[in-house]
């Protein structure tokens, strides 16, 4: 449609002022609009059809009348405003195209940085928030290095039942949850010694299977590893052996019944391995500081 209304614009012109020559008397030659114009908005293709069409106008209407010339001029004469209308239409076209292209690829970038700087002001701004939760959960919160110094200091309380609720505190603090039993083994069977505030309803003895694998194993049963989750059905997410010596031996096991999705990880693992490595040993030194000191008959051996 453009093509078509400019060239019969220019026809039009051209008839009314010079008797329809294709302005073969005017220099430039406004057929050169159209090439130009097509070549600088559109690119090549377009401006080859412009081209072509004032190429055709030319040849069909570009005759000087009365003029007497050698067929070599008039050949040349003919031939040059074609070829430099083709030549100008590839060249600025290509020209053009290769602009088109660049600002398409310029476009894509500008959106792709956008959406990256979105992004990036998303993620700040998450991190700003995570950052002053973590902030308020320190300053608040139980896990705090006072609390668990504090806790800690109860265990050299001359109180059993204070020892008892230091330990409760302390693996409770590594757990992230109250539902744990820790189970003593005395002869074949592990007895619950330790419980968390939610696992007072957990059985007193520890199944017998659960009991073999942890004396087999010696490390942390949990229900990530798919051959540990039959010991585990229906006790509870996490079996730790707590052991003493070399070779170890088995003196307890500490199951924690139910833990928040979140909190499973290694990071939890290893802070319970922690726990169990001083545990163990209290399993053996708690009893003997509860009980009373035996005083044997002289003469009798205990």
């Amino acid at each position: 449609m453009e093509l078509a209304a400019s060239f019969g614009v220019l026809l039009a012109f051209d008839r009314l002022l010079l008797g329809g020559t294709a302005f073969s008397g005017i220099a430039p030659n406004p057929l050169w609009l159209p090439v130009v114009v097509m070549a600088l908005a559109y690119g090549t293709f377009p401006a080859l059809a412009a081209a072509g069409i004032a190429s055709t106008l030319w040849l069909a209407l570009g005759q000087e009348p009365g003029s007497e010339r050698d067929y070599l001029d008039h050949l040349l004469h003919l031939s040059l405003p074609p070829l430099l209308w083709f030549m100008a239409a590839v060249a600025i076209g290509e020209v053009t195209m290769v602009r088109a292209q660049r600002l398409v690829r310029l476009e894509r970038t500008k959106n792709i940085a956008r959406r990256n700087v979105t992004r990036l002001t998303e993620a700040f701004h998450q991190l700003v928030h995570t950052n002053r939760a973590l902030q308020v959960q320190v300053a608040t919160g139980e896990r705090s290095i006072g609390h668990v110094i504090a806790t800690a200091a109860r265990l050299g309380d001359a109180d059993p039942a204070e020892r008892r609720a230091a330990l409760i505190a302390l693996i409770a603090l590594a757990a992230q949850t109250g539902d744990f039993t820790c189970y003593r083994v005395t002869g074949s069977e592990a007895r619950a010694w330790l419980r968390g505030e939610g696992a007072q309803a957990r059985p007193d003895t520890l199944l017998a299977p659960l009991l073999s694998l942890a004396q087999r194993r010696g490390a942390a049963i949990h229900v990530g590893r798919a051959s540990d989750r039959e010991a585990l059905a229906g006790i509870g997410m996490v079996a730790l052996p707590l052991t003493e010596g070399d070779p170890a031996r088995l003196l307890g096991v500490l199951v924690l019944h139910d833990l928040p999705f979140a909190a499973m990880g290694a990071h939890l693992l290893a802070e319970l391995t922690e726990i169990c490595r001083w545990l163990g040993p209290l399993l053996v030194e708690e009893p003997r500081r509860a009980g009373p000191l035996a005083v044997q008959p002289p003469g009798m051996v205990a």
